[in-house]
């Protein structure tokens, strides 16, 4: 999907943005752009590329009155019509930044500004730009050698691979707002992030990955805190469901509502209905258009699948893990004991 390998880098400008809570300030040079060797070049641009090469998620840069206000946005349009206001655009948006660094987890780090050629999406060429914040340094050893004496001294410098803060922005859908790639490796993801929702302020594209991860989503909810009390279902047939939206999403390339709502309740037609209309209910009240049919997108489904949890939690004893064959499964209640028990069949033990 993503093709670096004849990749240039046009322009680079290097600043500093520290957190603003602390009063770290920013640095910004007279001169911000910087020039790299050959080998600089290749570590540079797999360092920048490599994060994203699989990713399948994009966003739009978005504003509550028009995307044209949106402050990235006005630079991106600015570099991608002249290069030479990348210098001034960089920054721009390094003070940007630092006013929103007001959490004590932002640290500070250099914040690269890119301009690129000939970067490959989706089998076109096109130009892209791409904003980074790195905070990470790397411990090393740097070995220094005379005629009398050898001696080993460790400095500090930036890790390749250590992106704090990314964003790639293509040419491309400029009137919606660009196509971006972006994400966050500081904020905790079940917490708003700061360089995605107030530095960017972007919005998930519409698509495959969208939908998948949504209505996976969904079911897991669905399943989870609605199907019990409405259906009176117990634990094992809970997990049981949760199976089989897993295998579902794992074994077709093509989502379809209703195919997906037969294959939860394939003999139950009222159940599928309910199903169905609790969909509604949730694009209604999150507010987020969902498909009602879409090609699955694999890469999402692998983010996603950690939301079928199906375990079985009985006290602080065991943990049933079920991962399918339902009618193996039995659970009742020894009255003499007074105590609920499952009892599992099985052919071999490992």
């Amino acid at each position: 999907m993503l093709d670096f390998s004849q990749t240039n880098i046009v322009r680079l400008a290097i600043t500093w943005s520290g957190n603003k809570e602390l009063n770290e300030g920013v640095v910004i040079p007279k001169s911000t752009l910087v020039t790299v060797n050959d080998y600089v070049h290749q570590i540079l641009t797999t360092t920048f590329f490599k994060p994203f090469e699989k990713n399948e998620e994009f966003f739009y840069f978005t504003d509550d009155e028009d995307v044209s206000h949106n402050a990235v946005y006005q630079s991106c349009v600015k570099v991608f019509d002249n290069p030479d206001t990348l210098s001034e655009e960089a920054a721009t948006l390094t003070q940007r930044l630092y006013e929103f660094s007001t959490e004590p987890k932002i640290k500070g780090g250099e914040f690269f500004m890119a301009l690129f050629d000939s970067v490959v999406l989706e089998g076109e060429a096109m130009p892209a730009i791409g904003v980074f914040k790195i905070v990470q340094k790397d411990p090393f050893l740097r070995v220094e050698k005379t005629t009398e004496a050898f001696s080993v001294n460790v400095g500090e410098g930036i890790g390749t691979g250590k992106l704090a803060m990314a964003a790639l922005i293509f040419g491309v859908d400029e009137a919606d707002g660009f196509r971006v790639m972006a994400m966050d490796n500081v904020q905790k993801k079940d917490t708003p992030s700061v360089w995605l929702s107030k530095f960017l302020v972007v919005k998930p594209i519409e698509d495959n990955y969208f939908n998948t991860r949504h209505y996976m989503n969904l079911a897991s909810e669905f399943i989870t805190q609605k199907a019990p009390a409405k259906f009176s279902l117990d634990k094992t047939d809970t997990v049981d469901l949760l199976n089989r939206s897993s295998l579902y999403f794992k074994e077709n390339d093509h989502f379809e509502i209703e195919d997906f709502a037969k294959t939860l309740f394939p003999e139950a037609e009222e159940q599928q209905e309910v199903f169905k209309e609790f969909k509604e209910e949730y694009t209604q009240m999150s507010e987020i258009p969902l498909a009602d049919q879409f090609d699955i997108s694999k890469q999402a489904m692998r983010k996603s699948s950690k939301v079928f949890k199906k375990v079985i939690k009985l006290d602080d004893n065991f943990h049933i893990y079920v991962h399918g064959r339902r009618e193996l499964i039995e659970r009742g209640y020894d009255a003499e004991k007074g105590q609920t028990y499952y009892k599992i069949y099985f052919d071999q033990e490992e």
